[in-house]
């Protein structure tokens, strides 16, 4: 039987009745918190966007349990109108995770660290994931000064590619961007032709995608960093990455996902065409193999760094 989902709705609420009502609801329900391995705090932009990442969040949370704050500033409200609205989620469509969404109102939304400290997990580590608009220096965000991990979301963001300049600027380590994510499996499978006979230096490579899409200079930079060769950059009508091309003194590798398929053409010179899997990533993925390290991404460091410094001419 499918569990039903618990919904209670707190206004004119603090932090410490919510924590409140959460105890409430462990005493009557069992241990809320039991298994739950991190806090996850989402920042949305309005009511609608919530609500995809919250379905995102959700989806993630099957292969990491964790309690999920929602934080909805009302930022056109009064400053002088200050209050805190709760909304608590619980089973059903909250999964193995509970949900909480803060929706400060005016004033209340001055400190969100004050709002946000009482509802922790205690000694959990803290994620905070903007799944949209993004400071330009997440680490020095309030809420990023809370979080050992930080994820932004380029990809959603209305200026993209000037927000990863200012993310590569101001760089800290535990910053991330689920752009990166974007770029795994494209990463894997360029990886694999490279680990095949002949072993030979890649002279160029070219990469085709949308230049209003971070992850598109994302994998430039990571194959300038690697193969220490020039990269170009074309752009394309697509979404994100199309084609890259690296270029070796026996051919050509070639990998072509065309826009709308969920697999890519593997050309190596000689060899038949191979197809391989390579579907454009969901929100879902990217925020899930996001939340699979608590560390640096140390690889993600290096790229970004280098994307700041110019390494691919004319970005």
């Amino acid at each position: 039987m499918e569990e039903s989902v618990v919904i209670l709705h707190l206004s004119s609420t603090t932090s410490a009745d919510v924590a409140a009502e959460l105890d409430h609801l462990r005493d009557k329900f069992g241990s809320l918190t039991l298994g739950k391995v991190l806090t996850l705090i989402v920042v949305a932009r309005n009511n609608e966007s919530i609500e995809a990442a919250l379905d995102a969040a959700d989806a993630a949370s099957l292969s990491h349990p964790c309690r999920i704050i929602a934080y909805l500033p009302d930022t056109q409200a009064d400053v002088n109108e200050a209050s805190l609205g709760a909304e608590l989620r619980v089973g059903g469509e909250a999964g193995v995770s509970e949900i909480i969404i803060l929706r400060p109102l005016g004033g209340a939304g001055a400190n969100p660290t004050s709002l946000l400290l009482p509802l922790l997990l205690p000694e959990a580590p803290v994620v905070v994931w903007w799944s949209e608009d993004a400071p330009a220096n997440p680490a020095e965000h309030p809420i990023g000064r809370l979080a050992n991990r930080r994820i932004t979301n380029t990809i959603a963001h209305t200026n993209p590619v000037p927000l990863l300049k200012d993310l590569a600027k101001n760089y800290t380590p535990g910053d991330t961007d689920m752009s990166w994510a974007g770029c795994t499996l494209w990463r894997g499978n360029l990886a694999a032709m490279l680990d095949e006979p002949p072993f030979e230096a890649v002279e160029s490579a070219r990469v085709q995608g949308s230049l209003e899409h971070a992850s598109t200079y994302l994998m430039a930079s990571w194959l300038a960093l690697r193969l220490d060769a020039p990269v170009t950059l074309e752009d394309s009508q697509g979404y994100g990455l199309e084609k890259i091309t690296l270029s070796r003194a026996s051919g050509d590798l070639v990998l072509h996902r065309k826009v709308g398929e969920t697999t890519a053409e593997m050309i190596r010179p000689g060899r038949k065409t191979q197809r391989v899997r390579l579907e454009t990533r969901t929100q879902e993925n990217r925020l899930t193999e996001e939340l699979q390290r608590m560390v640096p991404d140390i690889s993600y460091g290096h790229v970004l760094e280098a994307f700041g410094n110019g390494i691919i001419p004319g970005c």
